[in-house]
């Protein structure tokens, strides 16, 4: 736009300001379709300034399902109208800018008008969108000046003839501008004396072309004289899960921020609170974090560490930034959950953010399944001109197994019975790699006790101890040398204490003895949550380990919580710790613990001709530990058939 027809811009929003000769003015609003801080904005501006009138960069012809569509959100609508042996497609979402205006506009009772041309085979959410965050961190009118050059975005060939239907739209406002009856009051203080503005919510690639034909009288472009066909659907549950443009919980958390806005009183001035803006999608992300970790937690028994955590928005955040982003997005903080926690993290932050408190109500409007290239109305597939934008990849394959339900609450539990319980033969596995593991590990602590490190004088003896010759190079610039003793013991039973459970808030009351059901399993021990309670599929009691003792080999133990041969233990771990001193064959008893044993149970071991080791639970991996805490109980060996869909 040269500088001689560019109209004369002195108000504080002059680069988005159209002040017209035979008086009136229209405001423009360049943002950023489908997105919740636009969407924020525009609410915001309109409640603090109320306009004369509103118009959007929407299809006229569309004009009338468009409001029917905006009085239904926050239920999800599509549009669909027919060309040729295809359909154009309108998604109607809440935090959508151009509904978002004319959603407002309803809500004050300000007309509204779409100003833009139907035009066939355009996809009007096909350009690419920049990170919204800046929108209200940085603030809107230092953000969206260098958004509105043309030459960032694809064009069409309708765009001349599209900007000549709206500045004749406007134009024609314009000429027909007065306050509407019974709103010559509205707004109170926010009246201007120069008279309320036009609002025109626009694409931001729209803006210098409008104000340039602004600048002289534009003809109202030829259309088609017949009018399409529109219909308007709700969405599928599955559909507003991988389609939406916005993730679900941040536009949940939009829908609620709206509607608390609207019952406030309007301020005098528009000042945007650019450290506080109306929903932070930063804190909303972090929100559903620990919400999911919560509920993981209350699941697996594992909580998600401070280390995790950081590792998961580290993660995260650098995944983001490959894609052009400030703040990673419900699938890339997905993605970042499975890598740190596994799959069951993973899903249950899924579930959590695309969970939507609005599901379709009205029995008249039928829902769609979208996919990439159609949708899908009462079992009829219906091609689409453009292919949907999906606001992330799909999640088929990421996770590899979806979390059955059940279809009535509590169905579960009243099928079980509790007779014939066995266990889930993967998880005996798992089980017993982790014995093996403590085992070695113990081993090695006992071979480095009963090796001996001296200076190195004529021999090398057993090696070279790198370790300690750096250690103490800085004193002496000396070598040192290993000897090994006697061969250590072997180490025979091994007790893990996850939770020692104290008895006046006991948490794991369950106690049982379990023989190994072959040559390669270890009779077991444990205290634990009831089977039962926790139903993982019909017949399948998910339960998490208080402690557990593991001694092979198999088919020995007898009933350890009824034997009075341990009634000297204090607690259940104690009682754990004699039956492993008792059952083992080995001369060494492993002890995995937060806190060690009493000297009294070394004592014990000594009288007993065995070895007692003390390791404490911390130095035991994470992953270890989270493999092996939680359990499953089934309600008799058939269940085995089918266990393996539910864990």
């Amino acid at each position: 736009m040269d500088e001689e027809s560019a109209p004369i811009l002195t108000t504080p929003h002059a680069w988005r300001r159209y002040d017209s000769p035979g008086g009136g003015s229209i405001l423009f609003y360049p943002v950023l379709p489908g997105r919740m801080e636009s969407a924020a904005w525009v609410r915001q501006e309109l409640l603090a300034r109320p306009p004369v009138r509103v118009a959007v960069e929407l299809p006229g012809p569309w004009m009338d399902t468009l409001q029917k569509g905006v009085a239904r959100l926050p239920m999800l609508g599509l549009i669909l109208a027919p060309e040729g042996e295809a359909h154009l497609f309108h998604p109607l979402e809440p935090t959508d800018p151009f509904l978002e205006a004319l959603r407002t506009a309803r809500e004050l009772g300000i007309p509204a008008e779409a100003i833009d041309l139907d035009v066939e085979g355009l996809d009007r959410l096909a350009q690419r969108r920049p990170d919204p965050y800046p929108v209200f961190r940085l603030g809107p009118e230092d953000v969206l000046p260098p958004l509105c050059d043309p030459a960032l975005y694809s064009a069409h060939p309708e765009d001349d003839r599209r900007e000549t239907m709206m500045a004749h739209a406007l134009q024609r406002m314009l000429e027909t501008w007065k306050e509407p009856a019974g709103q010559e009051n509205r707004g109170g203080s926010n009246q201007k004396e120069d008279g309320r503005d036009i609002a025109c919510v626009i694409h931001p690639a729209r803006l210098r072309g409008l104000l340039a034909k602004l600048a002289t009288p534009q003809p109202r472009p030829l259309a088609p004289a017949r009018p399409r066909r529109l219909r308007l659907f709700g969405w599928s549950d599955k559909s507003l899960a991988e389609f939406m443009t916005e993730p679900p919980f941040v536009a949940a958390a939009y829908e609620r921020w709206r509607k608390a806005v609207l019952g406030k009183p309007i301020p005098e001035t528009n000042t945007l609170d650019k450290s506080n803006p109306p929903v932070d999608r930063l804190g909303e992300t972090q929100a559903l974090l620990e919400q999911a970790a919560e509920g993981y937690r209350k699941r697996s028994g594992m909580a998600v560490t401070p280390a995790q955590f950081r590792q998961l928005g580290t993660f995260a955040r650098r995944y983001a930034q490959v894609d052009g982003l400030l703040v990673p997005d419900l699938y890339q903080i997905t993605v970042a959950a499975r890598g740190v926690a596994g799959d069951d993290l993973a899903r249950d932050l899924w579930e959590l953010g695309t969970l939507w408190p609005w599901p379709e109500a009205d029995p008249r409007v039928a829902r769609v399944n979208l996919d990439d290239h159609a949708v899908n109305v009462r079992g009829r597939t219906l091609r689409l001109t453009q292919p949907i934008r999906r606001a992330h990849p799909t999640l088929s394959g990421l996770i590899t197994r979806q979390r059955r339900r059940e279809k009535n609450p509590g169905e579960w539990k009243q099928t079980w019975e509790g007779e014939g319980i066995c266990s889930f033969p993967p998880e005996d596995i798992v089980i017993e790699e982790a014995g093996r593991r403590l085992k070695t590990q113990a081993k090695t602590i006992l071979s480095a006790r009963h090796g001996r490190v001296e200076p190195f004088r004529d021999s090398l003896k057993d090696g070279l101890d790198l370790r300690e010759t750096l250690r103490r190079w800085p004193d002496g610039q000396r070598l040192f040398v290993k000897e090994e003793q006697a061969r250590p013991a072997d180490v025979g039973s091994v007790v893990v204490i996850f939770d020692e459970d104290a008895q006046d808030q006991e948490r794991y009351p369950w106690r049982v003895t379990w023989l190994g059901e072959h040559e390669q399993e270890s009779d077991m021990a444990l205290y634990a949550t009831p089977a039962g309670e926790d139903l993982a599929g019909p017949g399948i009691s998910r339960c998490e380990y208080g402690g557990l003792m593991l001694s092979s080999p198999p088919r020995r133990m007898m009933d350890v919580w009824g034997d009075p041969y341990y009634s000297p233990a204090r607690t259940k771990a104690e009682r754990l710790l004699m039956a492993a001193l008792d059952y083992s064959v080995e001369r060494a008893v492993a002890y995995v613990a937060a806190h060690p044993p009493r000297p009294w149970f070394h004592l014990l071991a000594a009288r007993m001709g065995r070895k007692l080791l003390y390791i404490p639970i911390g130095q035991i991996p994470a992953a270890t530990l989270k493999k092996i805490r939680v359990f499953h109980v089934l309600d008799g060996k058939p269940v085995r058939e089918y266990a393996g869909e539910y864990i």
